[in-house]
Formats: structure tokens, C-alpha cells, sequence
């Protein structure tokens, strides 16, 4: 199952990185490595988000961090698929298994247009479970933690 990077778009700019009332001037940024977990922020105007333990319950777990090609910026649509099929070809290396198979859910966080012109290219392949908090680390689970 694949799910698109809501947070991204929604947090900071409107579409393919314009401005809307009251929202961030600054592109998000997750700024977390591999095998860290967060939360999500429950307030829209973000730049980044901090870490939490894993060990307690969480929203979502870093699985992988990848850079998208250099190049004009395509649009959002095509930023995201390329971004959802990053991740979902790094996911097993982390988890175990195959996407499909673990019961988890795909959470690409890719770079908006602001993001892009300045230069970051980033995507932040997170993995959380539908509806319930993740308690502990999916990294070689072979199945969701909690």
C-alpha cells in the first residue's frame, strides 16, 4: 500500500509551492536520519519535525533517505510518484518484507517547489500503520511493531 505525502503539501505551500495565508515561507524539512521516529506535528505551520524515542509510541519511523536527480522542477504530482517509488523499493531492505506483506504504510515526505529551488532534493521515506501508533522499531521486524 502506498499513501502520499500529505504533511509536505499541506504544511508549507499550496500547489507546486505557492504561498497560502498563514502558512510557512520555508520549505519542510523531516531533517531526520534512518531509524528514527516522530510524531506528526499537529500544527500545520512547520519546518521539521523532532525526534521521539522509539521505544515509546509513535506516528512514523525514518525507513530511508534518498536525493531526487538535479533538474528543473517537474510538478507535484510527478516530485511525488517519483518520491512514493523510491521508497517503496527501499522498504523491504529495512523492514524485512515486502510492502504488501507487513501491514504497514508507506509515508514519502518529498520536496515541494519552494524546497526545490532552493536546492533541496531530499525525500524522506517514513513508514507508520493505519490508524495505530507504532510502539518499538519496524527495522528487520519482517511485521509492524506495537
Amino acid at each position: 500500500m502506498l499513501c502520499a505525502a500529505v504533511l509536505v503539501t499541506a504544511a508549507c505551500t499550496g500547489d507546486d509551492g505557492d504561498q497560502p495565508d498563514g502558512l510557512s515561507a520555508e520549505p519542510f524539512q523531516v531533517g531526520l536520519e534512518v531509524g528514527e521516529c516522530f510524531d506528526r506535528p499537529a500544527d500545520a505551520d512547520v519546518t521539521s519535525v523532532p525526534a521521539v524515542p522509539c521505544r515509546r509510541a509513535h506516528d512514523l519511523e525514518v525507513f530511508a533517505v534518498f536525493a531526487l536527480d538535479d533538474g528543473e522542477f517537474p510538478n507535484r504530482q510527478a516530485v511525488a510518484q517519483l518520491a512514493g517509488e523510491g521508497c517503496q523499493e527501499r522498504f523491504a531492505d529495512y523492514v524485512g518484507v515486502n510492502p504488501d506483506s507487513s501491514g504497514l504504510v508507506i509515508v514519502p515526505y518529498a520536496p515541494d517547489r519552494l524546497a526545490w529551488e532552493q536546492g533541496l532534493r531530499d525525500v524522506t521515506c517514513a513508514v507508520t500503520r493505519n490508524g495505530d501508533q507504532l510502539e518499538g522499531s519496524v527495522e528487520g521486524s519482517e511485521r509492524p511493531a506495537g
